[in-house]
């Protein structure tokens, strides 16, 4: 874990103080505004949700979006609030404040430690799983057997959801500068590589017309 990037605005509790002096990367959710700043930062460890500047909906909406994210959140709920708050909500912990000192990091070393490790080496998009220790590729299960640059080219795209590469990148980034060979090649190489990973059910690849390709955003599927 690294320092906290975040800065502490005024009137705030002195919840990100205590967790940034831990090493844990936390930010303070009082508003939408405040959810949408998660992507801004690398290595967010943990959200707190402040439910007493939000409506209900808009707790929820922020509670929702990061499990979609797959940031653990502690709602601090004041003690008039417990009993409208609702445990429904897929929040990892609940914390009722004003909290004592120190409670706040009780509660976030006990849940990032509950927290499973990261598999580095695999990257998973839907029902594809892509193994880029031991080079294997997966569909639902099924095992794929792909040549070497169909593999380089899925997993760039892959690691890279949503952004478009032209053919010329693309031919630069697997083939390499010295190659001879024109773009005709990568268009060959995705299209063998459609054939082997997708099927009616599975579409992982888009061609952007006139310009390239991209791995598709998981957001949107």
């Amino acid at each position: 874990m690294t320092a906290n990037p975040i800065p502490i605005r005024n009137g705030e509790p002195d919840y990100l103080a205590e967790l940034r002096d831990e090493g844990i990367v936390a930010l303070m959710t009082s508003s939408m505004t405040d959810m949408r700043r998660a992507s801004d930062y690398e290595g967010l460890d943990l959200a707190l949700v402040d439910t007493t500047r939000m409506a209900d909906a808009t707790v929820k909406s922020c509670i929702l979006e990061y499990t979609r994210l797959k940031i653990p959140t502690i709602a601090l709920v004041p003690q008039h609030g417990v009993g409208m708050f609702d445990p429904s909500l897929p929040f990892a912990d609940v914390m009722v404040v004003p909290a004592r000192s120190g409670e706040i990091i009780l509660r976030a070393r006990r849940l990032l430690s509950a927290q499973p490790e990261k598999d580095e080496s695999v990257v998973r998009a839907g029902d594809l799983s892509i193994n880029h220790t031991n080079y294997e590729v997966a569909v639902s299960g099924r095992s794929v057997n792909l040549r070497f640059k169909e593999y380089e080219l899925l997993l760039l795209m892959a690691t890279n959801p949503g952004r478009v590469y032209t053919r010329e990148q693309l031919l630069e980034r697997i083939w390499g500068y010295d190659y001879l060979g024109g773009t005709r090649t990568v268009d060959v190489h995705i299209r063998r590589l459609r054939s082997k990973i997708e099927d009616r059910d599975h579409q992982f690849i888009e061609t952007v017309w006139n310009v390239g390709y991209k791995f598709k955003d998981p957001s949107g599927w």
